[in-house]
């Protein structure tokens, strides 16, 4: 399919990502951004930039000028990605946009109150060409924030987990499944549940990235109280660490166990594993 990808979020993790392989690829990409000054992720990106944001419904009809795909993701943390995704998606059909892959979560489709299922009706009801691609935990949660602190600082990870398993996914696997649903046929009305290889409890990761960094690295189970109060303690506002919060319980529950073939099936290769995973970012020194 011709025509200029427009990226959404493309100074993020899997946006930037997503925009450097339709670049390599010889796509014509158009990379959106809500501050034109924080290209952290389009350094050297052969892209045009563009000024987007969700709250300014002026920026959407010239950025989607001229486009035929586009990768959409709503924005992190919010809990009503509805209220900003449905004036975009009108937009869009105005624009005769042809094709849209919307990053959204694993599960999303047993939830029909959760914000990113009502963006994936919309999508659904618009007569536009749509993907959704609906990965587990990104592997990367670990590479920073207060996790990597906390592995830094204390050589432990402590989460609300439990003894439970996650099939966690590397984001790079995501943006190589997004491109291709962007840039080849027979991807349009299906949804991909995205996991890693394998199931794994925190302890197991805690073991892999103690490998990795060849110290020993705990898990410890904590309790949503203390959970909650390190996630404020850490600058998270109250409403997004009971947001978390209530991530974890169902990951508790074996909410985000279940591994699935899409990543190899889409790629032609196995997903990365966590010790890969593992090994790569000790080796940038993200521990």
């Amino acid at each position: 399919m011709n025509g200029t990808v427009l990226v959404l979020g493309a100074t993020g993790m899997v946006g930037g990502m997503v925009a450097e392989l339709l670049a390599q690829r010889g796509e014509r990409v158009r990379a959106a951004s809500r501050k034109l000054g924080e290209r952290l992720a389009g350094q050297g990106l052969d892209a045009e930039w563009i000024e987007f944001d969700f709250e300014r419904p002026e920026t959407f009809a010239p950025a989607l000028a001229g486009v035929a795909r586009v990768f959409m993701l709503a924005r992190p943390g919010d809990d009503e990605p509805q209220r900003v995704a449905a004036p975009l998606i009108a937009e869009m059909r105005t624009q005769g946009v042809r094709r849209v892959v919307n990053l959204t979560a694993m599960g999303t489709e047993l939830r029909p109150d959760f914000g990113l299922r009502q963006v994936e009706v919309l999508l659904e009801c618009s007569g536009i060409g749509y993907t959704h691609l609906r990965p587990n935990f990104f592997m990367q949660i670990f590479s920073g924030g207060m996790l990597a602190d906390g592995i830094q600082r204390h050589s432990v990870i402590s989460v609300p987990a439990a003894d439970a398993r996650l099939s966690f996914i590397d984001a790079a696997d995501i943006a190589a499944v997004a491109a291709v649903a962007l840039v080849s046929d027979g991807h349009e009305g299906q949804a991909y549940t995205l996991t890693g290889g394998e199931a794994l409890t925190h302890g197991d990761v805690a073991q892999e990235i103690g490998r990795a960094m060849n110290r020993d690295v705990r898990y410890v189970a904590a309790s949503e109280e203390v959970a909650r109060q390190a996630m404020v303690a850490a600058g998270l506002s109250p409403e997004r660490a009971e947001r978390l919060i209530n991530f974890y319980r169902l990951v508790r529950s074996g909410w985000c166990s279940p591994v699935t073939s899409a990543v190899s099936d889409l790629l032609g290769r196995p997903p990365m594993s966590f010790g890969q995973f593992a090994r790569r970012q000790a080796a940038a020194g993200c521990w």
